[in-house]
């Protein structure tokens, strides 16, 4: 398994707070299930710091960690890191092998995405990608509509992959952000796009964390993530076919619009369990909310479920109707 960090840092904030490489590193070597782990696969961290004077810091807040765990290897690197990716993209792309599953970590300086990059990873083998966007100052260089021999113009055709970014038009940040959002999953190619809005503590987005996959299984863990990464409440996500309408998560959520959703599906047809896993799954709700839902309402005598009295697991691939 293989971690890659490509703006790794000095190791730790100003602030004491540890940085991306030593928290991806200590959540393994605090891992519940590390040695079962271990004993299957070996895991390997690639962290790469473009300042020398960063990177020296880096491996020092490394070398406090000790001496870590066979099978565990980290691997510090200057230079530029989309050149790093780009030559063992090509690599694997020369010799037809598919690279090792991949969790990668893009936090660039600036607003620039290597989109083309990220492309080429993710088809190179299961490749996950988490990319920080910084949304300000894209949405300031899209908005400003630069001729096309403009150098920003130029910028921008280069992510997005052609001119498509003229089209982003939304009057308002959320439609935008998902119209921007979208163009970037599609010409990156994953299956399953998720993000998260980041604030400075007002309402202005500086950033969004970018998550894509193409296994189902990566589109669940992250949603699982959204919902715990702000214990006390207060973080909005946005549902994909109404994003005026952000959804607030907080520690006891409101299931009232899973409720409508769920029922205005139910109205066109009846559906299976797994027809119903699969459309959640384009939403924000967990199963577990999903499933309480469902229970709720078929106590309340709204919905019936073929051949199951008392509460429902959608473990089995019933039918749900409407009563």
């Amino acid at each position: 398994m293989l971690y890659f960090d490509t703006h790794a840092g000095r190791g730790r904030h100003r602030s004491g707070e540890p940085g991306s490489p030593l928290v991806a590193l200590r959540t393994l070597l605090d891992h519940n299930y590390r040695d079962e782990l271990l004993r299957r696969s070996e895991v390997r961290f690639f962290f790469i710091e473009q300042e020398s004077a960063n990177l020296d810091g880096l491996n020092a807040e490394l070398e406090k960690m000790g001496r870590l765990p066979d099978r565990v290897h980290v691997t510090t690197s200057a230079g530029d890191a989309y050149a790093v990716l780009s030559n063992i993209v090509q690599g694997f792309e020369s010799s037809g092998q598919m690279i090792a599953p991949a969790f990668i970590f893009v936090d660039p300086f600036g607003f620039p995405v290597p989109t083309d990059l990220l492309a080429r990873l993710m088809v190179a083998g299961r490749v996950e990608l988490f990319v920080n966007v910084m949304w300000r100052q894209l949405d300031m260089a899209i908005r400003q509509r630069r001729p096309a021999e403009h150098g920003l113009a130029t910028t921008l055709d280069r992510i997005f992959a052609g001119d498509d970014w003229r089209r982003i038009d939304g009057e308002t940040v959320n439609e935008r952000m998902n119209q921007t959002v979208g163009l970037l999953s599609d010409r990156i190619g994953s299956t399953w796009t998720t993000y998260i809005r980041m604030t400075s503590g007002g309402d202005a987005v500086k950033y969004l964390l970018l998550h894509l996959t193409n296994h189902d299984r990566g589109r669940e863990l992250m949603k699982e993530c959204m919902w715990k990464v702000a214990p006390d409440g207060g973080f909005e996500v946005l549902q994909r076919d109404d994003p005026k309408q952000p959804l607030l998560i907080m520690p006891e959520p409101d299931l009232a619009p899973l409720r409508a959703w769920l029922l205005a599906r139910l109205r066109q047809r009846p559906r299976t369990r797994t027809e119903i896993d699969h459309e959640i799954r384009q939403e924000p709700w967990l199963p577990a909310h999903l499933r309480t839902v469902v229970n709720e309402l078929r106590m309340e005598h709204e919905i019936e479920t073929d051949g199951s009295s008392g509460k429902i697991s959608l473990a089995s691939n019933r039918q749900l109707r409407l009563l």
